[in-house]
This record gives C-alpha cells, sequence and structure tokens, in this order.
C-alpha cells in the first residue's frame, strides 16, 4: 500500500496536503484490503437513512418482531431518532471500496451521567405504536441496569444501532466494527471520565460478536415473555434466536 499523505513528514507535506489531510474522513482501519472503516460524514447521512428504510426495520430483531415496517407513524418517528443519534458524529461506516458504497454502520453515542434526559431513562411518548412498544421495552431495561452505577462512572458510549446489510454478512465485519469502537474510539473518550461501552444486543448473532470482544451480560430477557405480560401482540414467526434480549457493557482499563 503507498504511503498516505497524512503520514509524510511535516517538512514534505504542502499546503495542499495538508488540507486534503484534514478534510478527510477519519479512517479506522482498512480490512482485507476491501473495506474501510471510518468515522460517519454527513454526505453520506441520505444512504444511511435509506439503509435503515429499506433493509434495518425488516431486519433488526425488535423492529421485526413487532412489524414495525407496517406502521408508517413508528417508521417516520425511527427515521427522525436516526437522524438525531448519528449528528452526533460518534458513529462508524464500513465501506466497499470498489464500489463506494456504505454497508454497514454503528451508531454511538455519549452519554453523560450529567445529562439524564436520555430516552431510555424516562417514560415518554412518541409517534407510532409498535415504536413506543419498543421504546417502553428499553425504558424498562434501562430501569434494571444502572450502567453509572455498575461501573462507577460518570459517562459511558452506547451503541444505538449496530447493522450490516445482508449480502456483506459473514465475513467478519460487524465485529470489526464494533472492535473499532471498543479499541480505537472508546480510549479516545477516557480523558471525558467515559471508559465504558454498552448496549441493548437484541439476538443471539449479536450477542456472541459482543461477547467474543469482551462484552458481560448485566441483564437477560425473553422479550416473548415480556410481550405477554404487558399484553403485546408480536409476528407469529418470532425466532428463538430473536427472542432473547440482553443489556451487555464491558470497561476498557487505561492505557
Amino acid at each position: 500500500m503507498s504511503k498516505l499523505k497524512q503520514d509524510l513528514p511535516s517538512e514534505e507535506e504542502t499546503d495542499e496536503d495538508f488540507m486534503t489531510r484534514i478534510t478527510q474522513p477519519r479512517i479506522w482501519t482498512i480490512f482485507k484490503s476491501e473495506f474501510i472503516f471510518q468515522v460517519f460524514i454527513d454526505e453520506r447521512f441520505d444512504e444511511i437513512l435509506d439503509m435503515f428504510k429499506n433493509n434495518y426495520i425488516y431486519e433488526e430483531s425488535l423492529c421485526s418482531n413487532n412489524s414495525l415496517s407496517s406502521d408508517q407513524d413508528s417508521i417516520d418517528q425511527f427515521l427522525y431518532l436516526i437522524k438525531h443519534w448519528i449528528s452526533d458524529t460518534l458513529s462508524s461506516i464500513v465501506i466497499e471500496k470498489s464500489s463506494g458504497k456504505c454497508i454497514g454502520i454503528i451508531v454511538c453515542r455519549f452519554c453523560s451521567i450529567e445529562d439524564n434526559s436520555l430516552e431510555f431513562s424516562r417514560l415518554r411518548l412518541y409517534e407510532g405504536e409498535k415504536w413506543n412498544i419498543i421504546q417502553n421495552f428499553k425504558n424498562y431495561l434501562s430501569q434494571k441496569v444502572d450502567i453509572y452505577k455498575y461501573y462507577k462512572s460518570v459517562a459511558f458510549f452506547r451503541v444505538y444501532a449496530w447493522f450490516i446489510i445482508p449480502p456483506y454478512r459473514g465475513q467478519g465485519l460487524g465485529k470489526k466494527l464494533l472492535e473499532c469502537v471498543i479499541d480505537q474510539q472508546l480510549p479516545e473518550m477516557v480523558h471525558l471520565g467515559c471508559n465504558v461501552i454498552s448496549g441493548i444486543f437484541t439476538n443471539k448473532k449479536s450477542q456472541g460478536i459482543a461477547s467474543s470482544l469482551g462484552l458481560k451480560t448485566l441483564y437477560e430477557v425473553n422479550y416473548t415473555e415480556w410481550a405477554n405480560q404487558n399484553n403485546v401482540v408480536l409476528t407469529e414467526n418470532v425466532k428463538p434466536e430473536n427472542a432473547t434480549v440482553s443489556v451487555m457493557a464491558c470497561q476498557i482499563t487505561k492505557k
């Protein structure tokens, strides 16, 4: 691989090189020489929204279990929130080099104990019946696990969404995406008192990947049982691998 411009010694760097370097999106890694893992940039906004609209709402476990795609108000509410979540610019994406297409994303946000207005920390009404069901369930989980108290931390990194589009699965891309956040992005937050990453993992596959990277299960619940107890009608074909939902987290050590 040729030497990257950002690696040139300062005495060799022209003004043009400098401007190119500081305006380029930050790259976490290049995987298998085919996939670029980098920070999210606004130019990819519409592409990411299409990914959530055309894939995520049909395939993510809680969305599919609740038939979110059948409720336009819920779809609109979800896409509105996605726009808000990724506006923090702490999310990362995967790009296929050959096509230039974005094929995956992990949406993360910095959560501080000083800001307790998180949507999971208190009951809140949203547009859309299906989305309210999902958020009520997540609110239930947030009440079961206090990440700040458990890790004695003033802040943590929350995973809001994590997704690779179907044709590119099975290549380790999802794992590498989460790994980049844990090993490269999170350590940069330590000076802000943030050395914990946590998320709600909604199927066996994602739970297995998270576990392999050091996240441990803090609370686990069978979603079908919760739904029955709360008079929530689910789809008839809830798969066993999509029935268990886990709150998982890990704390990194200072280097």
